[in-house]
């Protein structure tokens, strides 16, 4: 026996009208019109990845599947909608900048400017070699520390 979704055990729980509902609503999304039911359930399955629902992955992975995506589609379905996820990421880290003048630029310093004029300077051009800072110490410790116990 098929255990059913979370949703479709939720839409039985409020009641037969509003699970049949529910079910109607979602046959009629679902079949083939402009899209058919493999390019709807890729969507799916992109829309599940964005909003990082990983039962619904599963679920919509499964779906996509069964009507006929394959791995490779599915893979790129997935990193369509993971890049969404990230630009609306930024788009909302784009608030810390709401402060600044208008048309203010902001310089990023490269971590590596002051390797390369070091390196330009060197006559060997061999790069000078540098340790991790900031967070990046954190972690490249915690990974020697690791090491240590095993």
């Amino acid at each position: 026996m098929v255990e059913k979704s979370r949703p479709n055990r939720f839409t039985e729980v409020l009641g037969e009208d509003v699970d049949n509902a529910f079910k109607r609503l979602a046959s009629e999304v679902l079949k083939d019109g402009a899209l058919t039911l493999k390019d709807k359930s890729i969507i799916g399955l992109a829309c599940a990845v964005a909003v990082n629902c990983d039962s619904c992955v599963k679920a919509h992975k499964k779906q996509a599947q069964k009507a006929g995506a394959n791995e490779k589609e599915i893979l790129e379905a997935a990193a369509v909608a993971g890049l969404v996820r990230m630009g609306s990421g930024f788009n909302t880290a784009y608030a810390i900048l709401d402060e600044r003048e208008p048309h203010q630029k902001i310089r990023h310093k490269s971590i590596n400017d002051d390797l390369m004029k070091e390196t330009q300077r060197r006559k060997d051009s061999t790069p000078i070699p540098r340790k991790p800072d900031g967070y990046m110490a954190t972690i490249a410790g915690k990974n020697d520390h690791n090491k240590n116990k095993k």
